[in-house]
């Protein structure tokens, strides 16, 4: 019986866990909740595109916008603050969804520097979720990266 008890802690605790994200809610002043302390005030004015976490706010260009859409009731978040930055940072993901519930857009940024981590466009299928990259442009890039404030 012994030997079963150690074998079975044995392999609970090396088996890896799966990762999931933290939800979060926007109540109706725009206040992101969900987050610990040390990423308040959190905040997201869905028709400005201005995303604020603590002391920094980023002001999402132009060439963003389209992937916001134009319905705040098919926007989720989550975050993940509790895993290892070794592989990745903390960091907020903002799923959207467009008009046609197969696709949706994944915006991934950093929650300590707001810098942008990725752009996904996932579709679904009956059997799967595909993901692909978004390239955007430099100067896309650089006008979110300029959109980067410090605000205390």
């Amino acid at each position: 019986m012994k030997l079963l008890f150690v074998l079975l802690s044995v392999f609970f605790l090396t088996t890896p866990v799966a990762h999931k994200d933290t939800p979060l809610e926007i109540d109706s002043q725009g206040n992101i909740i969900g987050l610990p302390e040390e990423f308040s005030p959190a905040k997201f004015d869905f028709d400005k595109k201005v995303l604020q976490i603590k002391n920094k706010i980023v002001v999402f260009p132009k060439c963003f916008h389209s992937y916001f859409g134009q319905n705040k009731n098919r926007m989720f978040l989550s975050a993940s603050w509790y895993h290892s930055k070794k592989n990745m940072p903390y960091y907020l993901n903002f799923e959207i969804w467009g008009n046609q519930t197969h696709n949706s857009y994944q915006i991934l940024i950093d929650l300590e520097t707001l810098e942008l981590i990725k752009i996904n466009k996932q579709t679904s299928t009956e059997n799967s979720l595909i993901s692909k990259k978004i390239e955007l442009s430099q100067n896309c890039l650089d006008a979110y990266q300029n959109g980067i404030r410090i605000t205390y």
